[in-house]
């Protein structure tokens, strides 16, 4: 009796196991699971990079020529081992990339120097949030330029809201 309820427990390990083999649809069905999740989870904006967002200010400003540029505020310093010094930070700078990881972030510097763009590095705010910087300049006529240039090479794939105009003269930092 004890021997036939071995054999019976095997076979039902055995036809539990087999029953839980996985297939296409129970990919499929984990997939779209995990994509309901995501959207029903908390969006950016309740996260600590979403409040990076809501700390950067946004304006229009006016080009000495007469062009209108939306142009992003925001409190940054030079990310150590970042490509740069803290003088290369000037009042007008073009970010072609934002990262939560700074291996990323150096990444994408890095490929902009190889596409030619040699004076590019990395700032970060206080979370840190990085941002990649592919040129900076003292004045808004250079960066609405280089933002035009940027945009029309598209050296790097960039979603929305990239690239834009990073104004960090009011939060220019060393520390």
């Amino acid at each position: 009796m004890k021997k036939l309820l071995n054999i019976i427990v095997i076979f039902t390990v055995i036809a539990l196991v087999a029953g839980c083999k996985t297939s296409e649809a129970n990919y499929r069905a984990a997939y779209e699971k995990a994509v309901a999740a995501r959207a029903e989870d908390e969006s950016i904006d309740s996260t600590i990079y979403g409040q990076v967002r809501r700390q950067m200010k946004s304006q229009v400003m006016q080009t000495p020529d007469g062009r209108s540029v939306e142009v992003q505020s925001q409190f940054v310093k030079v990310t150590e081992n970042g490509g740069g010094i803290p003088e290369n930070l000037k009042s007008y700078n073009v970010v072609a990339g934002q990262f939560k990881q700074l291996f990323n972030a150096k990444s994408l510097r890095d490929r902009l120097t190889d596409l030619g763009y040699p004076g590019a590095f990395v700032v970060e705010t206080s979370e840190p949030y990085y941002y990649v910087v592919a040129g900076s300049y003292s004045g808004l006529t250079q960066a609405a330029d280089a933002l035009e240039q940027l945009r029309a090479k598209a050296p790097v794939a960039m979603k929305a809201p990239l690239p834009f105009i990073l104004h960090a003269a009011a939060g220019r930092s060393t520390k």
